[in-house]
Order: C-alpha cells, then sequence, then structure tokens
C-alpha cells in the first residue's frame, strides 16, 4: 500500500490536472480524459479512506 504522502500527492496532483483540463484547456466535464482522471481521483480517495489492515487480515 502507498505511504500516506505518497497518496496526498497523488490526490494533490490528480486534482490539479483536472483543474488544468477544465479551466485551463475548456474540457467539458464529459469529455473522456476528464472522466478518467476524474475516476482516478476517486480511486484515489476510496484507498485512502480504507482503514490500515494488519498483514494477513481481509477488510470485511
Amino acid at each position: 500500500m502507498l505511504i500516506q504522502a505518497q497518496l496526498e500527492h497523488r490526490i494533490r496532483s490528480c486534482i490539479d490536472e483536472l483543474n488544468a483540463l477544465v479551466t485551463g484547456q475548456g474540457c467539458s466535464l464529459t469529455d473522456p480524459e476528464v472522466v478518467h482522471k476524474s475516476m482516478e481521483l476517486d480511486e484515489l480517495i476510496l484507498l485512502a479512506m480504507r482503514p490500515l489492515q494488519p498483514a494477513g487480515k481481509v477488510a470485511v
């Protein structure tokens, strides 16, 4: 699993990239590149929300 600082950095980068696509390049929210980046951000946020599990334990 990514360490917390790396995860935070990836989330911030993803937000910055989304901002650049929408406000900088004028892409619409339905643009495939924006949708893909948004889904990537969603996955990173879900990963950050998961509690850390001890080795060998499975989250239920």
